[in-house]
């Protein structure tokens, strides 16, 4: 089952740190094609699978935290 579908605006973590906002262009197999927002892609899309894009930005800024808490454990 889908969990976005096209038109959709999701939120990608970048490196760990970074928020992206986008949106899906096409979603098929469990990935999802996505254009982002700040247009530094151009027309063209990047693929990542759903598991990797959060409906709200603070559902991905917890995870952002999540990693920033645990990389403080292992130092």
């Amino acid at each position: 089952m889908k969990q976005f579908n096209e038109g959709d605006v999701v939120y990608f973590v970048s490196s760990s740190v970074f928020i992206k906002k986008a949106t899906v262009i096409r979603n098929a197999g469990g990935f999802c094609t996505i254009r982002f927002s700040d247009g530094n892609c151009g027309t063209s899309g990047t693929r990542v699978r759903e598991s990797k894009l959060y409906r709200t930005e603070e559902e991905a800024k917890k995870v952002v935290e999540q990693h920033q808490n645990t990389k403080v454990i292992r130092n």
